[in-house]
């Protein structure tokens, strides 16, 4: 079922009407009929089931409460910038499996170079994958994307557990420290940190993982930490 968060408050019986994105999008590319039901999260991260009325703009008759919002432990995705192609697949991808918040990191190794002059632009095209991907997933939360940061700034994002993936960790390994606490986690670049980055982050108490035997690409890191993170928490 098709899902949309909203930036209001709705109740039961109340009457709202989409955006004009939304709209164009529900009667023009999904090309839904007055009468069909979707999902919609409030801004108070509340799903309800509405019926639509499509007409100039589009409308909706709130139905039913389905969900309440659940207070889900921060999960704060903090990877190394890559590659365009990898790095959108990486935002979608994060966005669908739980993170909560995506930090992109600038590392000493970090091939992407910023755009001081384009990167408000860049970030909202950011947010924009990981609101379609929330939608697409029936999250209730959506996953928050926020500008680029030098790791030396990563204090602005500390966790309860904080976590920095290290091939040359053997002894501490990922699922002993998943539990429902919040959690940082950081994944370097394709070349990896420097041995001064990850004193850095062991002097703010980061704990090094080893992520196993294999050695896994940037992108495919970080969507293997949130996976063991969703396993882990759900009992799976």
């Amino acid at each position: 079922m098709r899902q949309y968060f909203i930036d209001e408050k709705i109740e039961i019986n109340e009457t709202f009407n989409f955006n004009e994105k939304q709209s164009h999008h529900i009667k023009n590319v999904l090309r839904m009929k007055t009468g069909d039901i979707i999902r919609v999260v409030d801004i108070n991260n509340n799903v309800f089931l509405v019926e639509i009325d499509v007409d100039s703009n589009v409308s909706a008759k709130v139905l039913e409460n389905i969900a309440d919002f659940y207070d889900e432990s921060e999960i704060i995705y903090c990877p190394a910038l890559i590659k365009k192609d990898k790095w959108d697949y990486l935002l979608q991808k994060a966005a669908e499996l739980g993170a909560t918040k995506v930090v992109p990191l600038i590392t000493s190794r970090t091939i992407f170079k910023v755009d001081e002059q384009r990167l408000d632009k860049r970030v909202q095209r950011w947010n924009k994958i990981t609101l379609e991907a929330c939608q697409q997933s029936n999250r209730n939360s959506k996953c928050i994307v926020e500008k680029p940061i030098k790791l030396e700034e990563i204090t602005k994002f500390l966790s309860e557990n904080n976590i920095v993936a290290y091939e040359n960790e053997d002894n501490i390994y990922l699922s002993d420290l998943i539990d429902d606490k919040s959690i940082t986690f950081v994944i370097g670049p394709e070349g990896g940190f420097t041995q001064e980055e990850i004193d850095y982050l062991i002097s703010l108490d980061f704990y090094c993982v080893n992520l196993g035997r294999r050695i896994l690409r940037a992108e495919t890191a970080g969507l293997y930490v949130l996976s063991v993170i969703d396993a882990k928490r759900n009992n799976l």
